[in-house]
């Protein structure tokens, strides 16, 4: 019996890769779970195709498959040996679960290459955002980002680029060191409210409680928050729209503006993996 990849779509990321690995000449099983009607039913179809699967791609990030519970359990109960499971950010009981059953698995989202990449098609995606949600022109705005990872910088620099003036938040005194080299203003979250006064937009990367009320008080009532960290991302949106300001959480940003981009990154990913499959057989 032929093997083949299991592909579960959750946006036009997968799309894309589904065809990049079809021109290859592999066989690949699409379960689309976009309809979360239509997801027990493609959960089901999901238990029998493992059973001829040597690799599993799930979306990124994983929590996008509506009953995670589920999901576990059918991972635990029909993974079988030789499966590889590829994903974006899987929860700690997944990884528990998949390193315990001896199965080998990728997190795209720690691969240092797929979030230095990924890293730019999110900055242009933000981008896209502010324009279509602030009041404001980015050009001579005041725009606070908050962390300075691959994510925080790449979107910093191209805000610069666009006339923007970036203040950069973040907690450890290296971090600011290197955005202060790098030509941006850097201070600690201590001083989040003062820098938050006449800040016309706001982008946290952080995936913690930073932006908090001492600052979301101190933003113009129309600011824009835009916050970019994995759920629940890191804002108080109870307190922005306690204060009337428009704040949202935009995850999957490279799905929705450069989807087969990403698709390309993605692909990139697994054949490294692959290699380092094989790397493994040939060492057992």
């Amino acid at each position: 019996m032929s093997r083949q990849t299991i592909l579960l779509i959750s946006d036009m990321r997968q799309v894309y890769l589904a065809e990049i690995l079809t021109k290859k000449g592999i066989g690949v099983r699409c379960l689309d779970i976009r309809n979360h009607e239509t997801v027990p039913e493609q959960m089901e179809k999901l238990k029998n195709f493992l059973v001829e699967a040597d690799r599993l791609i799930l979306p990124i990030p994983v929590s996008k498959v509506p009953n995670q519970e589920l999901l576990n359990d059918i991972l635990n109960k029909n993974l079988v040996n030789g499966t590889s499971v590829l994903g974006g950010c899987f929860s700690a009981e997944q990884v528990e679960l998949l390193e315990r059953r001896d199965i080998h698995y990728l997190d795209f989202m720690e691969d240092e290459i797929v979030t230095e990449e990924n890293a730019v098609a999110t900055a242009e995606g933000v981008i896209a955002e502010l324009v279509n949600h602030s009041p404001y022109n980015i050009d001579e705005a005041k725009i606070i980002v908050t962390g300075y990872g691959c994510c925080g910088k790449a979107i910093a620099e191209r805000l610069k680029a666009l006339g923007a003036r970036v203040t950069v938040l973040a907690r450890r005194r290296e971090v600011r060191k290197e955005a202060k080299k790098h030509g941006f203003y850097a201070v600690d979250f201590a001083f989040g409210p003062e820098e938050a006064m006449g800040a016309a937009m706001l982008v946290n990367t952080v995936p913690a409680p930073v932006v908090t009320r001492t600052i979301i008080r101190e933003l113009p009532r129309d600011a824009y928050i835009l916050d970019i960290a994995s759920a629940p991302g890191g804002c108080d949106f109870a307190c922005a729209k306690e204060y009337g300001i428009r704040a949202d959480l935009a995850l999957g940003l490279p799905g929705r503006y450069a989807p087969k981009e990403s698709a390309y990154i993605l692909d990139r990913a697994m054949e490294r993996f692959a290699l380092r499959e094989k790397s493994w057989e040939d060492r057992a």
